[in-house]
């Protein structure tokens, strides 16, 4: 009677060490997961503190940004302009375009880049355009 209690004793031990051990190795994979691996898989989402420069002024904003696939979307909001969504927004090669709409602005159009963790490009408003810049807050 001592033989089969001792078994599955065992077998209950053994069972629960193997799966703590799959567990600290799922663990240990994301632990070890750099920042820069995780920015390279989505490195737009987020929020980004935002300068738009024109004629000698710089106007700040802050753009919320989330990437599905190719598709972005997301929110800006600045003094100027008050609060915006993004519209038509893609992120393909490394190239950001989007449009913001806004209920009491023109329409921004945005195009942009990535670069040494910074954004950056045009934008085209009221006839004009000029460069825009972001990092990540």
């Amino acid at each position: 009677m001592r033989f089969p209690i001792t078994l599955a004793v065992l077998v209950v031990s053994l069972a629960s060490t193997l799966s703590c051990s799959a567990i600290a190795r799922h663990h240990e994979h994301f632990a070890h997961k750099t920042l820069s691996e995780s920015v390279s898989d989505d490195p737009i989402s987020g929020e980004w503190s935002v300068v738009f420069l024109l004629e000698g002024h710089h106007t700040p904003a802050t753009f919320n940004l989330t990437l599905d696939g190719n598709k972005v979307t997301g929110t800006a909001n600045s003094e100027h302009t008050g609060p915006g969504t993004v519209r038509d927004g893609k992120w393909e090669k490394n190239a950001l375009t989007f449009t913001l709409d806004f209920k009491n602005h023109e329409s921004i159009a945005i195009t942009g880049s990535l670069e040494n963790a910074k954004l950056a490009g045009e934008f085209r408003t009221e006839g004009f355009v000029a460069k825009w810049e972001a990092t990540r807050k």
